[in-house]
């Protein structure tokens, strides 16, 4: 079963995520914050990370660049799913190496689901 570690601080989001990529037979792993984020990361070994941009601890940005530079972590694809809208945000993001960028509130969760499937499929 392949393992996708949502990292986000919205309740909302994280339990309508996990029951939809629960349903595709993905585990599903949390975290609420980019620094439970990278022990999550790490002792989890996800095949994939869905990663907000404005969480406490860690950013969404710098924990993009935490990962970037570490060797057990880096081949990780992962995808940010935020409110930003901004085009810089999503530049960043993909300068940094996020696979995808989703705007949370322009996408259904269908959109965020079928991503996840392209990036690791079952």
């Amino acid at each position: 079963m392949k393992k996708v570690l949502l990292i986000d601080d919205d309740e909302v989001f994280l339990k309508t995520v996990i029951d939809a990529l629960s349903a595709e037979n993905y585990e599903v792993i949390t975290a609420k914050d980019g620094e439970e984020g990278l022990q999550m990361a790490k002792k989890k070994k996800p095949d994939l990370i869905l990663l907000d941009v404005l969480l406490p601890q860690i950013g969404g940005m710098n924990f993009l660049k935490i990962i970037k530079e570490d060797e057990e972590l880096n081949k990780i694809p992962v995808l940010v799913a935020s409110n930003l809208t901004s085009m810089s945000h999503v530049e960043e993001g993909v300068a940094l190496g996020a696979r995808g960028y989703i705007i949370k509130s322009d996408e259904s969760l269908k959109t965020i689901v079928d991503t996840v499937k392209s990036i690791i499929p079952i």
